[in-house]
């Protein structure tokens, strides 16, 4: 177990760069990949977010958990896809104002037109690359990674039948929408949306009382009972690299990596708090020169930066809630980032952040730290904007029950 080291006041290498001004998305590039195309694809936490925003029936727990049984990653073939193009057809939500009915398909082009635009103005090191979700029909894996000058370890198998190959791998969105048409129809393209790079069920699981964090000022006891045993397993944010960047050598690589992720949320974060303010109370602060040209959370992330009617939903303004008291607050969750812990996993291709290691420092504040669940949502969040990012998941102990069970036992 690896301790994170604090955040620079300055980063010196700036990931997420926003550019003001809305380049051009490609109307024919959008239209490609429809809501059904991509669900027939991944199961992630889209489905039960347009059931949301939509109002229609949400999974149930039941069916969250055989989710996270059946799958280990956030891709996994859909099953029953004619039942779920058909629910999706019938989600919608009205619009009092204009009469307009927005269904989850209008919602899903207003969040690929966001992801378009956020892989248009996004600047990484040099380079502008951003994972993509790549299908192909009648067409070999290892052709469709040549055509965007990559080795095949830099791409992954999402899905695989006798016709059609879909894979992420990541580029940029001009190289992505100049690939794709080259094959005139046969392969399509689309940036990963962020919420689709949380897992089905995670949002709803950090934020059950069964999840979260328990508040203490002192470190947890090397021996409990029954009771004490059932607050005291680690909470844990499983994070999966891209491709390209998983399978470092060495652990300090990822380390450097998870540090450059964490101060960039960081700056997101206190920059979301700064634009919240009125412009008296901003004269009372001044904005760090290397984080003028950085968005806030609620900026990147697509679910808050719906511009039409529905901006106003429920569950959008759930989210912006979340942010608010969470890593946009003033207080930006500093506790949350100075207490975790960093583990690597799966040969470096993914790692895990322990929010209350229980050899680590206990907490002082609560507001700051990760019992505040808001801290730990906009975590996930912030995590599945980021472009080294490919999927976000929280873990729950499968052998904890057992453990518990055990004690419960021998008392």
């Amino acid at each position: 177990m690896v301790g994170l080291h604090w955040r620079k006041t300055i980063s010196t290498i700036v990931l997420l760069f926003y550019v003001v001004t809305i380049s051009l998305v490609s109307s024919s590039a959008q239209e490609q990949f429809s809501l059904e195309d991509f669900q027939r694809v991944l199961r992630s936490s889209l489905d039960s977010e347009l059931d949301k925003i939509t109002g229609a029936k949400v999974s149930t727990a039941q069916e969250t958990a055989s989710i996270h049984a059946k799958s280990r990653t956030l891709m996994r073939r859909r099953a029953s896809v004619q039942n779920r193009e058909l629910e999706g057809k019938t989600r919608a939500l009205f619009d009092w104002s204009s009469g307009h009915v927005h269904t989850s398909e209008d919602i899903w082009n207003d969040i690929l037109q966001h992801t378009w635009k956020i892989a248009d103005t996004i600047k990484r090191g040099e380079g502008k690359s951003v994972p993509f979700l790549v299908c192909g029909e009648h067409l070999d894996f290892n052709d469709i990674v040549a055509s965007f000058n990559k080795l095949e370890e830099e791409a992954m198998i999402v899905s695989s039948s006798h016709n059609e190959v879909c894979l992420v791998l990541s580029t940029t969105s001009v190289q992505g929408r100049e690939v794709t048409d080259s094959f005139g129809g046969s392969l399509i393209g689309v940036p990963l949306p962020d919420i689709t790079k949380i897992h089905s069920g995670t949002i709803d699981e950090v934020l059950s009382k069964g999840w979260s964090v328990p508040f203490s000022q002192e470190q947890a006891p090397k021996k409990s009972n029954a009771t004490e045993m059932i607050n005291h397993w680690e909470r844990i944010i499983i994070v999966d690299f891209t491709p390209e960047l998983g399978g470092m050598k060495e652990e300090s690589d990822l380390l450097e990596v998870v540090n450059i992720i964490t101060n960039d949320i960081q700056d997101m974060g206190e920059v979301g708090w700064y634009h919240q303010m009125d412009i008296k109370e901003k004269q009372k602060y001044s904005l760090d020169e290397g984080t003028i040209d950085i968005p806030s959370l609620s900026d990147v992330f697509s679910l808050t930066s719906i511009e039409n009617s529905t901006s106003d939903n429920q569950r959008i303004r759930f989210w912006r809630e979340v942010f608010k008291k969470g890593i946009e607050s003033k207080h930006v969750c500093n506790t949350m980032f100075s207490t975790l812990f960093v583990k690597a996993r799966n040969g470096n291709y993914s790692f895990e952040l322990v929010l209350n290691p229980m050899d680590g420092p206990s907490s002082q504040e609560y507001e700051s730290s990760a019992s505040n669940s808001n801290c730990v949502a906009s975590l996930i969040a912030a995590l599945s904007v980021h472009p080294y990012v490919l999927s976000v998941k929280a873990n729950f102990p499968t052998y904890h029950g057992w453990n518990v069970a055990q004690l419960m036992d021998s008392n």
